[in-house]
């Protein structure tokens, strides 16, 4: 029974067919403060949602904001232990220190082994920062964040890139992302890697040569462009020698200090952010086993986990454009 005072009950108008039901509400069967209020809501909501040209973030993203130390979450939600790796894999400080780190040293000349020492060193800084809460592993590349008191999201060809500012201490903006009393970053593996690598090859060549060769920097995962010297954008390859592929199994044998490696992960993780693990290695421990640096596995040893396998495919650099980078 209708009451007299009061809004009027909304009608909806259903259709006798279950296969197939519609239903139909019209504003005119509201009161005019109720539809006047429902407008408003939709007005607000529309001005208050960010929208996509906002994108990619220039601000520290939200869910960092709360980050505590040891807040970095490994790969497969994994938590990680004080040490900032996956508990089950996380090595203790002695076995650290009892890595042998020189592999190949011998043979290599002054300036390659320079930059595998810094490899090295560089590995163990950012190692820090993982346990820092001032990194986060960035899945997907639009959601992704560089200290932006260096950095600047840029598109290149159609794609998102982290371009560092024009007038930025490269010295100071490299240090400042593998430091843990650096800047926030939420970042994925490949571009880790990426840019310990070129530390280290900054490192080994100092400021002034490596900014001939690299003038400007921008970086997406494992892609890297500068300026030439006719003002054009350019592809440079941190790594000059590749050889293997991610499909196929391979071994630690011939590994030297801090060459590239790949670990495959399971097949059902295939075109997912969480197929494999970009890492370094960085030597045997006392037994001998060969360990490995990667943003999600820490410091890790052995060839294989549960998660997935060492690929044959590896990178290194190559001594002679090293040289030139020094020389000029």
């Amino acid at each position: 029974m209708k009451t007299k005072s009061g809004p009027r009950p909304v009608s909806f108008i259903l259709s006798t067919n279950h296969l197939a039901p519609i239903s139909r509400v019209s504003l005119s069967m509201l009161p005019k403060h109720y539809a006047t209020l429902i407008t408003l809501v939709v007005t607000l909501t529309a001005f208050c949602t960010p929208a996509l040209a906002q994108m990619p973030q220039a601000q520290v993203p939200y869910d960092m904001q709360g980050m505590s130390p040891f807040g970095m979450q490994g790969m497969y939600g994994m938590q990680d232990s004080s040490s900032g790796m996956p508990s089950a894999q996380a090595l203790s400080s002695q076995t650290l220190a009892g890595i042998d780190t020189n592999k190949g040293f011998d043979s290599m000349s002054p300036e390659e082994a320079a930059y595998r020492r810094a490899v090295v060193d560089n590995c163990v800084t950012f190692h820090k920062k993982m346990s820092s809460g001032r990194l986060q592993f960035g899945r997907h590349m639009e959601s992704q964040y560089f200290n932006t008191k260096y950095w600047e999201p840029v598109y290149h060809q159609g794609s998102q890139f982290w371009k560092l500012k024009d007038g930025v201490d490269k010295a100071d903006a490299m240090h400042d992302f593998i430091s843990s009393s650096g800047g926030k970053y939420k970042i994925d593996c490949a571009a880790a890697i990426n840019l310990i690598l070129l530390k280290s090859k900054l490192d080994t060549v100092g400021e002034r040569n490596f900014d001939r060769r690299l003038p400007t920097l921008m970086i997406r995962g494992w892609k890297t462009y500068t300026t030439s010297k006719d003002g054009e954008l350019e592809e440079y390859k941190t790594l000059e020698k590749w050889s293997g592929n991610e499909y196929s199994p391979g071994s630690a044998e011939g590994l030297r200090t801090g060459d590239y490696v790949y670990f495959k992960n399971h097949p059902m993780t295939e075109g997912t952010p969480e197929q494999g693990e970009n890492a370094i290695y960085i030597g045997t421990d006392s037994w001998g086993r060969p360990v490995f640096f990667g943003l999600n596995i820490g410091m890790f040893r052995g060839t294989f986990n549960q998660y997935g396998f060492l690929s044959s495919e590896r990178g290194s650099i190559d001594p002679e454009s090293l040289r030139k980078m020094m020389d000029g």
